[in-house]
């Protein structure tokens, strides 16, 4: 009894909000301007967050060797993602909308925080990659394959769980 009252909380949740652009002309022309934005304004400025950022660590992060600087940056990175993760609910007690100067200070520098380790993170496997397997086409088939693979996985174990 109680698991069919739970599956049709479930249903009942799961309402489906059609914003399809061929409903109307609004929808269409909101679905026009939210992929001009993106793609002409926010793809471009993700772009250049993360070559400056990238580019910031190739300058100031052990230039002249590249493994030390891969391995930092992927420690750091993974180290400091995994600090945030456990700090979220913590700073979740600080920065609230009932005090606006928190929640514009603390939201912007988690942000930019989580943008720079991200960078950092990425940057550091990608040159740990291509300093211990090379660069060359079949390395990059064999890296691909592996991706895909997780990327599999994890999307079968996510509708066996469904």
């Amino acid at each position: 009894m109680e698991e069919q009252r739970k599956e049709e909380m479930e249903q009942r949740d799961r309402k489906l909000v059609d914003y399809s652009p061929t409903k109307s002309c609004r929808p269409l022309l909101l679905f026009l301007a939210d992929n001009a934005v993106c793609g002409l304004i926010i793809g471009p400025l993700t772009v250049l967050y993360w070559r400056g950022t990238w580019s910031l660590f190739d300058v100031y992060l052990f230039p002249n060797d590249e493994a030390i600087s891969a391995w930092i940056c992927f420690l750091l990175g993974n180290v400091g993602l995994l600090c945030l993760v456990y700090l979220q609910k913590p700073l979740g007690r600080w920065i609230r909308l009932d005090h606006p100067l928190h929640w514009i200070l603390g939201c912007h520098l988690y942000t930019y925080v989580l943008g720079g380790l991200n960078v950092c993170q990425w940057r550091g496997l990608w040159y740990l990659l291509d300093h211990y397997t090379g660069v060359s086409v079949v390395n990059s088939w064999i890296t691909f394959a592996i991706g895909q693979s997780f990327r599999c996985i994890q999307s079968c174990r996510t509708k066996l769980v469904q």
